[in-house]
């Protein structure tokens, strides 16, 4: 899989050039045939097509992920112009909220604003995509696997397989759309996994004991955080605001 990072600086790199050379399919087709851990004979007819493989086999489906609108859009992704039915145009989403794309308009790859005019964001089988920043729990679950360990993905179902969390671990369920892929973290791995084999934790019983962190100073002085706190000021003087997620 490319790296969130090197996809964009590739796709920078394209900056101006002319659209008569390099159409908006053939940027992102570029990218990964270009960047390590792509793909060097990667092809795709165009944007509609690469919008509807998502409904695709596995073995041709381009698009792991995809939602209507732009709102939750992380560097990586794709993000896509709609008229009608008509799936017109694609660029490559970059940590500044920008779209790398090559516009016919302006006649040659350009960089502007994730604004109104774009209308679908989707994530690629081969580009990685930047984890959100910040991201505190929202509930809590133990791994019930039969034997395996739960293996844990890119995206959902058919992401690339990041590492595994053995049975009886406790994770931290980040994000859970309803479609059978909550989006976890155990430890410094982070992905989805299949929620056939999490059990919830209900009940402030073991909420309280799953999202905690207990503080020590130089005394011996004890501080018990729950949930979500915030860093504002660091020990040498220094102001910084952090979000951090109380952990066992």
């Amino acid at each position: 899989m490319i790296q969130t990072r090197d996809a964009i600086a590739r796709a920078r790199a394209l900056l101006g050039t002319p659209y008569a050379q390099l159409d908006c399919i053939n940027l992102i087709k570029k990218v990964i045939r270009d960047c390590p851990g792509g793909e060097a004979d990667y092809t795709t007819a165009g944007t509609n097509a690469l919008w509807d493989s998502y409904g695709a086999s596995a073995k041709y489906r381009d698009l792991v992920w995809r939602q209507e609108g732009t709102a939750g859009a992380r560097a990586g992704m794709l993000a896509f112009k709609r008229s009608g039915t008509d799936v017109h145009h694609v660029g490559l989403v970059t940590e500044a909220g920008t779209v790398v794309h090559a516009s016919s308009a302006a006649g040659e790859t350009v960089e502007t604003a994730l604004d109104g005019t774009w209308d679908l964001l989707a994530a690629h089988r081969y580009i990685e995509v930047a984890a959100e920043e910040n991201s505190c729990p929202t509930g809590w679950a133990v791994v019930e696997t039969q034997r395996d360990p739960l293996r844990v993905r890119t995206w959902p179902e058919t992401g690339e397989v990041l590492g595994s969390i053995p049975k009886g671990a406790m994770v931290e369920v980040l994000e859970d759309t309803g479609d059978g892929w909550p989006r976890i973290r155990h430890g410094g791995l982070e992905g989805y996994a299949s929620g056939a084999y999490l059990r919830q934790m209900d009940g402030e019983v073991e909420a309280d004991r799953a999202a905690h962190t207990t503080l020590e100073d130089e005394k011996g002085q004890r501080l018990t955080l729950q949930g979500a706190w915030r860093v504002i000021e660091t020990t040498d003087g220094t102001e910084k605001e952090e979000t951090v997620c109380g952990t066992e």
